[in-house]
């Protein structure tokens, strides 16, 4: 098995069992910039923003509910343009964000106004442009990563993050927000139900099976698995949802399938996720 199959297979059972003696703080974060086009002073200007940014996240109880659960996540800030609306100076770029177990997304638009020393306060009145921005991506991330821990677990967060794109969409800063609401109402319609229910088969399946070498959980698991995964490719079958669960986790099958007693689910996984067929067909094959 590869290392990228063992480590997410070890994120999972830390997710699983979360040391009780950790308290509250529901998000790891590290926060990164790159500024590379902009002027020396307005890079310098910009620096401030990934150390506040983590303290910002990783000091805030997102969660009353799961408090147990730490769930990393990297985010990473491109800004390649800054302009002059009024009085305020508007920085424009792409943005990166990551977690283990694959909630990974790449937003294209984003902007947000930023001067020296600005505060970032949780408890706000208004729409804030970068902060909100924050908020939408940390609850999609807590969204999946609790869709793993218990059966459709994020469902309240998904709705915390539609709610933060309506706002977006008619703020002053709307750039990128109808493309986060169209993600976010993606993800949670009811052709995407069972890539939800996947992730928390998936992650069972593959605990089962590293940790009990449970042979009959392990192929209950796995084909629960591919039959959720087709049923969302025969509905969706160019969903980029789908495609973002295949890009994070094809690594991973050949455990998942490791005790199975025939063909058939990596037959599926062949036909599914087609541009992978010879990875999925060498499944077996070393073990």
């Amino acid at each position: 098995m590869t290392q990228a199959s063992n480590f997410s297979k070890l994120v999972y059972i830390v997710l699983l069992i979360s040391l009780s003696s950790l308290s509250a703080q529901v998000i790891s974060s590290k926060v990164t910039l790159q500024a590379d086009r902009l002027l020396p002073q307005e890079r310098e200007l910009l620096q401030e923003i990934p150390p506040q940014l983590e303290n910002y996240i990783n000091s805030h109880e997102w969660s009353n509910s799961y408090q147990k659960i730490v769930i990393d996540m990297r985010v990473n800030f491109v800004i390649e343009t800054v302009t002059q609306r009024g009085s305020e100076q508007v920085f424009r770029g792409r943005l990166v964000v990551n977690s283990p177990s694959g909630e990974n997304f790449l937003d294209r638009g984003i902007e947000f106004p930023y001067q020296r020393g600005q505060g970032f306060q949780h408890q706000r009145s208004l729409f804030d442009p970068l902060l909100s921005v924050v908020d939408y991506y940390v609850y999609m991330v807590m969204a999946g990563e609790l869709d793993a821990y218990l059966l459709k677990a994020g469902t309240l967060f998904y709705e915390k993050a539609k709610t933060l794109a309506d706002q977006g969409q008619v703020s002053n800063y709307s750039i990128g927000w109808r493309s986060r609401l169209e993600e976010v109402q993606l993800i949670t319609d009811g052709d995407h139900d069972p890539l939800r229910e996947t992730k928390f088969y998936y992650y069972e399946g593959l605990f089962y099976i590293e940790q009990y070498q449970d042979e009959n959980k392990g192929r209950e698991m796995a084909s629960k698995v591919t039959e959720l995964l087709e049923r969302v490719y025969r509905r969706k079958p160019n969903s980029s949802a789908l495609k973002r669960f295949f890009d994070s986790h094809y690594q991973e099958f050949c455990g998942l399938f490791v005790y199975d007693l025939d063909r058939s689910n990596r037959d599926m996984m062949m036909r599914i996720d087609n541009r992978r067929s010879e990875i999925y067909d060498a499944c077996g094959q070393s073990e």
